[in-house]
């Protein structure tokens, strides 16, 4: 911490003129996060540098489920948003921001990875528990006040409706999409909090025989194959531009402002269908998964129609220790999900927030959201 407040303090008075405010940066906080320790952390770890560096903070903390949707959607006068909590405040923050129509997908999000689950912040800034967690938070800060910045794969998640019905609000993903035996398990973990470190596979061994998860996830998938832009899902941006401190210009790292107007891709618009019946439904975005390719697309993964109780803890056990799923996924650029049997209480889960499950269409938007990272990303 001494040696990151002498790194942050040279940018504090370093070249900020005196006839200008210091950079107005909004903090959206999250209190509860982590067992109520996020705001400690934050006030421990991150403020002291973000101060030292001459940024003008406003701290806002969230009071009740949805505030930061809320807060990002309306909120005004700010340079740049600093997302301090986990994967729920995260994606709650990204929605209210895509949900305006003043292009505010170009206000760049600082991630300060204090929440229980920080899935696309361990991506950005890898991090563990006790020293290696403090510089995990040292990082993430200092990539806020250095300013360099990289744009990232959303997913826009909107509910299908018939024709007379009103249509509901989009939502917003950075990570996955999850329904099934498994997801259900995982969300029963803090009843077994005594176990520890190993509760979660504890939930495993203890649920992996009941019949109350959801062992029969039915439906159909509809998806179009992926396309890195053409004709047919041409991508309405705005215009890149590199978001200027005021004491340094940031780097605007992997967006591309190609013409794909004048491309053409039969296969683009194609679509295939497929009936499904499994214990394991996955949606991965391309942020969260480890094989990068050339065109990115999202990662459908399916799971077998039936486990054994030893199938289903050994899966199990290997996602925990995040072994790459051995199915071999769909990759898809669009996909309409529609169930079938559902029954009231079944959820799914996007970015580690709960949703009644409910026919969806999932569309990849390809480098369409700013985030703040070190140079090395």
């Amino acid at each position: 911490m001494k040696a990151a407040c002498e790194e942050a303090l040279k940018y504090g008075d370093a070249l900020i003129p005196i006839d200008k405010n210091p950079t107005l940066v909004t903090v959206i906080l999250n209190p509860v996060a982590n067992k109520r320790k996020a705001k400690k952390e934050y006030t421990k770890y991150c403020e002291p540098l973000l101060h030292l560096a001459g940024l003008q903070v406003d701290v806002v903390q969230t009071a009740w489920e949805g505030h930061a949707k809320e807060i990002t959607e309306s909120l005004k006068g700010t340079q740049a948003i600093i997302v301090a909590g986990g994967d729920g405040t995260l994606s709650e923050s990204v929605t209210g921001l895509l949900r305006r129509t003043d292009n505010a997908n170009q206000f760049p999000i600082g991630i300060l990875p204090l929440g229980e689950k920080n899935t696309f912040g361990n991506i950005l800034f890898p991090g563990g528990k006790t020293v290696d967690k403090v510089k995990q938070l040292i990082e993430a800060s200092m990539a806020i006040i250095k300013g360099n910045t990289v744009w990232k794969d959303v997913v826009k998640i909107e509910p299908l409706t018939k024709d007379n019905e009103t249509p509901g609000r989009p939502i917003y993903a950075l990570s996955s999409i999850h329904w099934g035996a498994f997801r259900d398990t995982l969300a029963k973990k803090d009843k077994y909090w005594y176990f520890g470190p190993w509760r979660e596979y504890a939930t495993f061994i203890f649920n992996g025989y009941k019949s109350s998860l959801k062992w029969q996830c039915k439906g159909t998938i509809k998806y179009t194959p992926p396309c890195s832009g053409c004709q047919n899902c041409i991508e309405h941006r705005p215009e890149p531009r590199n978001w200027k401190w005021i004491f340094l210009t940031s780097n605007v790292k992997s967006h591309e402002n190609n013409d794909v107007s004048k491309i053409e891709n039969q296969l683009c618009g194609t679509t295939q269908e497929l009936c499904f019946m499994t214990s394991k439904l996955l949606i991965k975005t391309p942020n969260v998964c480890k094989d990068q390719v050339e065109i990115p697309g999202l990662n459908i993964v399916l799971g077998q129609n039936k486990y054994t109780y030893a199938q289903f803890v050994k899966e199990g056990w290997k996602r925990l220790t995040g072994e790459i799923d051995s199915d071999n996924p769909i990759r898809a650029r669009t996909v309409e999900l529609i169930p079938e049997d559902i029954s009231d209480g079944d959820i799914i889960e996007i970015d580690s927030e709960d949703y009644d499950v409910k026919p969806f269409r999932i569309e990849l938007l390809h480098n369409f959201i700013k985030f703040f990272v070190t140079s090395s990303v």
